[in-house]
């Protein structure tokens, strides 16, 4: 990974809800993710505040093209990988073994300013969920 390469992503990014679409939960009444880069290793922080009013943060850190973390907080993956699918897209990865089970596929607009992210859940029995949100970038 290049400082160039993760640039375009990197800021704060607010939820649109009137373009977000969430299978897997209520659309949640706010949200936001920052993404930030030092050294190489890129932070990812999602801040949500839940339907329910209940917030919501997550974290994930990772060496972008890096075979993949061990994560030490989750019981279900064993690993976490974070790459670039292209130049507009950064994906991040919790697997067991090489089953996916939750993905979120960062994708860019042509002019920067909005960013869609896909979030894919595998639910044992049910298949792949998915909720997708539409960031803008802050001011």
């Amino acid at each position: 990974m290049t400082t160039d390469q993760i640039a375009p992503f990197l800021g704060k990014w607010i939820l649109d809800l009137d373009e977000s679409e969430f299978d897997q939960s209520d659309l949640p009444r706010a949200a936001t993710c920052t993404i930030e880069e030092e050294f190489g290793l890129v932070t990812i922080r999602m801040s949500i505040i839940s339907a329910g009013g209940e917030e919501i943060a997550g974290e994930i850190t990772g060496v972008p093209g890096k075979a993949g973390q061990r994560l030490s907080e989750s019981g279900l993956a064993d690993r976490l990988l974070l790459f670039f699918e292209d130049e507009r897209t950064l994906t991040s990865e919790a697997r067991r073994g090489e089953l996916t089970l939750m993905s979120a596929r960062r994708r860019l607009s042509e002019d920067g300013h909005s960013m869609e992210v896909e979030q894919t859940v595998a639910v044992p029995g049910q298949g792949p969920v998915v909720n997708t949100g539409m960031y803008r970038r802050a001011q």
